[in-house]
């Protein structure tokens, strides 16, 4: 059976302003905007909807579009699925989109509509998880194991640097969960002090990252610390935490700063967010993709750019809310 296509964002209308005592209208403004050779639509294929980081993701893409003048889709299967995301892939290039973004939840699974877009002269880039052994122009987003050692360093200090952690991780597949968690796995190697002692995946939802977290207590009931890797995973530990009556007991660290781990913070259950800026990154996507479109070359030939990560603690978190996009 077909996997449901769900559509986070519909195509951007354009708009413009009009000066001063014109008469034009803008609606007729917007329509004279035209940006690109192509005047397509620029697609954002991420790896799902239900995890709380590409809200943000989102938002940043529907801003730059609106900044820019052109049309811009961000189109996910509910889930972590590949297969899905796979099918969205192929019915976005019937559309001949004027470029693609592309977050792999297999990279192996979507290298083949990677070179279908390339063979008809679409630009395509890798944004947020990298799809090696592709025909991507190039990639954009977290250098993925510098965060993840960054996040490692944060629960090391967090539980004093010693004793024994756990790691709920999105997806054994992608591979910038996986770099994330070679990350943490150098940085916790520092520290002799400190045990891994259990890691479970939640396919990038917060409810199973909840359950697994339980699991993982129920087992390990002397942890020191938690890890989320993947934007789901923290919000489903600081859940665990909170319904244990953990907070503050065991530490807990992860990626991004969404909602719930905000709440999770301001509530004493999460001890540190790591910022991937994810406003930024799909911002700076989107101008490249209009880049290429007009012909222009672009940041290079397998361009690799590491937008950065930021620690949010609890000290931090109210000044970080207020600078952040």
């Amino acid at each position: 059976m077909a996997a449901a296509l769900v559509v986070a964002a519909s195509a951007i209308a354009l708009t413009g302003c009009s000066g001063p005592g014109s008469g034009t209208s803008a609606a007729s403004d917007a329509a004279s905007v035209a940006p690109g050779k192509s005047g397509g639509t620029f697609v954002f294929l991420p790896k799902s909807l239900n995890n709380p980081y590409w809200v943000d993701a989102r938002k940043g893409m529907e801003a730059e579009a609106k900044k820019l003048g052109v049309k811009a889709q961000f189109l996910g299967p509910d889930n972590d699925d590949a297969a899905a995301q796979v099918q969205i892939f192929d019915s976005v290039l019937a559309t001949n989109p004027a470029g693609i973004a592309i977050s792999p939840n297999d990279p192996a699974s979507v290298v083949g509509d990677i070179a279908k877009a390339r063979a008809a002269g679409i630009p395509v880039i890798a944004w947020d998880g990298p799809v090696p052994n592709s025909q991507v122009l190039g990639y954009i987003g977290t250098n993925n194991v510098a965060a993840g050692e960054q996040a490692g360093e944060a629960l090391a200090s967090a539980i004093g640097n010693k004793g024994k952690v756990a790691v709920v991780i999105g997806s054994l597949t992608a591979v910038n969960l996986n770099q994330r968690l070679e990350g943490v796995k150098k940085a916790l190697a520092k520290h002799p002090d400190i045990k891994l002692v259990a890691t479970q995946t939640s396919g990038e939802s917060v409810a199973t990252a909840q359950s697994a977290a339980e699991t993982i207590l129920q087992a390990q009931p002397d942890l020191s610390g938690m890890i989320g890797i993947g934007g789901s995973d923290l919000p489903g530990i600081a859940g665990a935490l909170k319904s244990g009556g953990k907070c503050g007991s065991i530490k807990a660290v992860g990626f991004d700063v969404v909602p719930q781990g905000i709440a999770g913070m301001k509530g004493g259950c999460v001890d540190a967010l790591i910022s991937q800026k994810p406003f930024g990154m799909t911002a700076q996507a989107l101008q490249i993709l209009v880049d290429l479109d007009k012909g222009k070359p672009g940041p290079g030939k397998d361009f690799n750019i590491d937008t950065g990560v930021v620690t949010v603690t609890p000290s931090t978190l109210d000044e970080f809310l207020k600078t952040e996009h």
